[in-house]
């Protein structure tokens, strides 16, 4: 597998993700990690429906994530999307090599303060990003593929 982009949007896969993002990209396979979601019979349905015929997908705890990496070809262009930062960490802790992460959509919610028009951070959120950076990994953001890429770490 190629990781092409790896992106944080609270809303997972959506028309935007799925159609803009994935033709930009060329992607054929997408993977949703989040260990809610992946427990969730409701939410595995929603998701697997919004991916574009002809995709291949997986929605994966992020332990099943790491297993799923380790026993894939380079066959697949993938795109990863996550809700939080948080989980991106785990996986970069865990030894999955991200080149770069897209921020697309963190949304407002009580105690964040907005850093673009569609990315709001707590604290919590800046120290995790602040540790992704430690590892070498750039973080933009940019919601749709044709935005311009604005830097997130000279923003927080």
């Amino acid at each position: 597998m190629s990781i092409v982009v790896t992106r944080i949007d609270e809303r997972l896969i959506h028309g935007q993700v799925a159609y803009s993002w994935s033709v930009a990209y060329q992607v054929t396979e997408f993977i949703v990690i989040d260990d809610g979601v992946a427990n969730d019979p409701s939410q595995l349905l929603l998701l697997s429906m919004a991916v574009p015929s002809g995709k291949r997908h997986a929605i994966l705890s992020v332990e099943d994530a790491v297993k799923y990496f380790d026993e894939q070809s380079d066959l697949e262009k993938t795109l990863i999307v996550v809700k939080s930062p948080r989980v991106l960490l785990s996986l970069i802790e865990k030894g999955i090599i991200l080149l770069s992460i897209n921020v697309g959509g963190m949304y407002y919610k009580e105690g964040k303060q907005e850093i673009s028009k569609t990315v709001f951070m707590d604290e919590e959120d800046k120290a995790v990003f602040l540790k992704i950076r430690d590892h070498g990994i750039p973080c933009e953001i940019r919601t749709s593929p044709n935005d311009k890429s604005i830097n997130l770490f000279t923003k927080i």
